[in-house]
């Protein structure tokens, strides 16, 4: 402790008044206090050799020579500053390294498995305090997991004030996201000399990315989509997965030329600034300052962030890009108001005269709701309205 703070830590026992010589815990300012005097003192070798958070050093090298000069110069730092290491708590020469949570070894970084047993026995929560808990823990290894945001928006929705009702749905979420935890994949160490890539998607749920080297993933990216971003078009979706990602990543991807791989050719325009609404324009803008260069891919191809971007209750979509010849589409139409007895009571009301439908009308041929054509349940007819209207 600083001498002329010393007197702020008095405190009274049945044995007197006592003052700590060197920071205790429990301070307000202590951890920070702390990591500030780590992140100064080691400032010259901070993400180059060393990594500090509070007392946890981690010496790192690429071989074995190059190790033992960095080993001396951490020790050298520290006999300098009059800082002191317990032999026993420290290791070194060390291949494989637990680190926060992390397993480092070989290149690869991975779970610790204590923590992932701590997860996968997790008894299911009582009260959003409980489940605010487990996602906290769970959500510390989410780069781990594909699709980890849709996932597990049944138990984030339980967080919001007076949202809590535990029922099936949620216990699904809860045992699926425990699953997919105890069987997340390893993923890569960057390699700063290599390109990075960017893979993103979106879906009607949310929206997905992987961050990959090499073809090798080193990490996850997905989050569920609100109500307002879920009313956005497919286009701007996946836009907006484009810069989730690539904020995301910033610090991986800032002064470094990297590839953003899409299913979307229209995203095209982003690398060659052709930026023609407001909307594009504000986008291009959020891109500036990042070298990259955008790829299409077909979505067959681009497996990985699309599957991120799914949910299985995600509602399928039909591509109707084929050429046909037009038929009476018409008189399937008024046919599909007969197989549906529904309408079909409506027509005959609309036709006698009654006004108890107001928001339908009948001009003798035609059956409208509020000015516009009504068709009948008929999902055959539906795709032949698209082949016929869009094809």
């Amino acid at each position: 402790m600083r001498e002329a703070d010393i007197h702020k830590t008095t405190f009274k026992s049945h044995e007197g008044h006592y003052e700590f010589l060197v920071m205790p815990f429990g301070l307000t300012n202590a951890p920070a206090t702390f990591q500030g005097l780590m992140n100064k003192v080691f400032k010259q070798l901070l993400r180059k050799s060393v990594l500090v958070f509070f007392d946890d050093i981690l010496i790192f090298s690429v071989n074995w020579e190059i190790h033992l000069r960095h080993l001396e110069e951490v020790l050298e730092i520290l006999r300098q500053h009059k800082l002191y290491v317990k032999e026993s708590k420290c290791s070194f020469g060390a291949t494989r390294v637990e680190y926060l949570g992390y397993v480092i070894s070989g290149g690869v970084i991975f779970m610790d498995n204590n923590k992932v047993d701590c997860i996968t026995s997790w008894p299911s929560p009582k009260s959003v305090r409980e489940l605010r808990s487990f996602l906290g823990l769970s959500g510390y290894y989410r780069r781990f997991i594909k699709d980890y945001g849709c996932i597990a928006r049944p138990l984030t929705n339980l967080l919001k004030k007076g949202g809590w009702k535990w029922g099936a749905m949620e216990e699904a979420a809860f045992s699926k996201l425990k699953g997919a935890i105890s069987a997340a994949p390893m993923l890569t160490l960057p390699n700063f000399d290599l390109e990075f890539t960017v893979e993103a998607d979106a879906s009607e749920a949310g929206v997905g990315a992987v961050l990959t080297q090499g073809g090798k993933p080193l990490a996850f990216f997905s989050k569920g989509l609100g109500v307002r971003h879920q009313a956005l078009s497919v286009y701007e979706k996946e836009m907006l997965a484009v810069l989730m990602a690539v904020k995301k990543w910033a610090s991986y991807l800032v002064g470094r030329h990297f590839k953003i791989k899409t299913d979307h050719h229209s995203l095209k325009f982003i690398a060659a600034n052709q930026a023609v609404t407001p909307a594009q324009q504000k986008w291009v803008t959020k891109m500036m300052g990042f070298d990259y260069e955008v790829v299409y891919r077909k979505g067959v191809h681009n497996a990985v962030a699309d599957a991120l971007s799914r949910r299985p209750e995600a509602k399928e979509g039909i591509l109707m890009a084929i050429s046909c010849v037009s038929t009476d589409v018409l008189a399937k139409i008024v046919e599909s108001w007969k197989n549906d007895e529904k309408l079909r009571k409506i027509v005959e009301k609309l036709q006698q005269g009654s006004t108890d439908h107001s928001k339908y009308s009948w001009d003798g041929k035609l059956l409208k709701r509020k000015g516009k054509l009504v068709v009948g349940h008929v999902p055959d007819l539906k795709k032949e309205l698209l082949q016929y209207f869009h094809a």
